[in-house]
C-alpha cells in the first residue's frame, strides 16, 4: 500500500518544534489581499502554459554564451513532481528502468512507479556528489531508458562537479538514455555561485536532456505550486499532450504570480531570491555550530539547497533503546522535535533537517536536538 511521503508536510503537536518542512519558511514576500484576483473570471490555460510565461521562463533558463532556450521547450505544471511524472511517461518506452543515486529525494520511487517504470538506486556517498560512472554502469541493463541527477541534492546539499557531470550526459547519450536534471534547488542563492548545470556544459540542452525546475525553493513559494520541464522540442510536445490529460493547465493566478516575478515586476524575483540566499546563508552557519561537536554525529556542510543531513550511525550504537528503534519517534516524543528520518532517502541512520527557517524556530529546534543527542537521555 501506497503511504503518504514522509516528507510532506504533517501537523504536529503545538509544543513540537518542527526542523522536517521541505519549503522555505524565512518570511520573505509581503502579505497582499489576492482575494479579488482569485475570485476573477477563470478561463482555461493552454496545457504547456502560458506563452508570455513560458518565454520568461526561457529566457530565465538560457545560460549566458549558450543557445537560447525557446518557449516551445517549456512545459509549466503545477510544482515540479508533475514536471517529472509527465516527462518520464513522455520518455519510458519499453525499457522502464530509472537510475538515480543514494542518498535520493524520497519521491523519486514513487513517481517512477506512478507511469509505470522500475526504481533503480545507484550507491552514492552522502555529501559527496560525484558521479562514479562504474557504479551506474553496474546498475544499467538493456531495460534502463531514463537517469535522474539531482543537484543540488535534497537530502544532503550536495552538488556534481561539472566534469562528473558532463560524463554522465555523455555516457548516457550513448546508452540512448534520457538525463533527467532536477535542478530546483539550484536557484537557491547559497553560496558563491550557482551549481554546475548542463546548460552550462554544452552550447544548447543534448537532445536526450530534461530539465527540471520552478519557484518552490529558489523564490520562497511551495504552496504556490509551479514548476516546469525544459526539454527538447519532441520530447516537450509529448510530455504537454500528457499533462493536457492529467493536469490540464497550471493554475491561472499561480502563473500571474509567477509572471510577474520573472518579469521584474511585483516581488522584483531576482532581488527576492538572492536575499533568501543571504538569509540562508546565515542559518547554516547558526546550524552547523550547533551541531559541531557532538559526540558520535558528523555532518558535512551542504553546498547547496536548504537541509543538513547528519550521519547518527556512531551515535546510535549506545544511545537508549527507544533511539535505535526510532530515532525520529523519539527525538519528536521525548524531546519535541521533528525531523526525518534518512531511510526515506536511502541512507538509513542520518536525519534530515531544514536551515531554511525563522531564525527562532530554527535556534529553538538545533537546541532541543543537542540536548537530545547530547545527553541520551532515555
Amino acid at each position: 500500500m501506497t503511504t503518504a511521503s514522509p516528507t510532506a508536510a504533517h501537523a504536529h503537536d503545538a509544543d513540537v518544534i518542527v526542523l522536517s518542512t521541505g519549503d522555505v519558511r524565512i518570511p520573505l514576500h509581503p502579505g497582499t489581499d489576492t482575494t479579488a484576483a482569485r475570485r476573477a473570471d477563470q478561463h482555461y490555460r493552454p496545457p504547456a502554459g502560458d506563452r508570455d510565461l513560458r518565454s520568461l521562463i526561457a529566457a530565465y533558463s538560457t545560460a549566458p554564451g549558450a543557445a537560447a532556450v525557446d518557449a516551445g521547450q517549456v512545459l509549466v505544471t503545477p510544482g515540479a513532481r508533475q514536471a517529472i511524472v509527465a516527462v518520464l511517461r513522455a520518455v519510458l518506452g519499453e525499457r522502464r528502468e530509472v537510475l538515480f543515486a543514494t542518498p535520493y529525494w524520497a519521491s523519486y520511487p514513487q513517481l517512477i512507479e506512478l507511469v509505470g517504470g522500475v526504481p533503480v538506486p545507484v550507491p552514492g556517498r552522502v555529501g559527496d556528489g560525484l558521479l562514479d560512472l562504474d557504479a551506474w554502469e553496474a546498475r544499467r541493463t538493456p531495460a534502463t531508458g531514463a537517469v535522474i541527477v539531482n543537484s543540488p541534492r535534497n537530502p544532503d546539499g550536495a552538488v556534481v562537479p561539472a566534469d562528473s557531470l558532463r560524463r554522465l550526459v555523455e555516457w548516457a547519450g550513448r546508452h540512448g538514455l534520457t538525463v533527467l536534471c532536477d535542478e530546483v534547488y539550484r536557484g537557491v542563492a547559497l553560496g558563491d555561485r550557482p551549481a554546475p548545470s548542463v546548460r552550462d556544459l554544452f552550447p544548447a540542452l543534448p537532445e536526450h536532456c530534461v530539465i527540471i525546475d520552478g519557484l518552490s525553493k529558489s523564490h520562497a513559494l511551495a504552496g504556490l505550486r509551479l514548476g516546469w520541464a525544459i526539454a527538447p522540442p519532441a520530447t516537450a510536445a509529448r510530455a504537454t499532450a500528457i499533462a493536457s490529460h492529467f493536469i490540464g493547465h497550471t493554475s491561472g493566478p499561480a502563473q500571474d504570480i509567477a509572471r510577474a516575478l520573472l518579469g521584474g515586476g511585483e516581488g522584483a524575483g531576482e532581488a527576492a531570491r538572492l536575499r533568501i540566499g543571504a538569509e540562508l546563508t546565515a542559518q547554516l552557519d547558526t546550524a552547523m555550530k550547533a551541531l559541531d561537536g557532538i559526540e558520535g554525529l558528523s555532518c558535512p556542510r551542504p553546498e547547496g539547497g536548504i537541509f543538513l543531513f547528519p550521519d547518527i550511525r556512531t551515535w546510535l550504537a549506545d544511545a537508549p533503546e527507544a533511539a535505535r528503534c526510532s530515532a525520529v519517534s523519539w527525538l519528536k516524543e521525548r524531546h519535541g522535535v521533528a525531523v526525518v528520518d534518512g531511510s526515506a532517502f536511502g541512507a538509513p541512520g542520518h536525519l534530515r533537517l531544514s536551515f531554511a527557517l525563522p531564525s527562532e524556530q530554527l535556534r529553538s529546534g538545533l537546541e532541543r536536538l543537542r540536548h537530545a543527542l547530547a545527553s541520551r537521555d532515555a
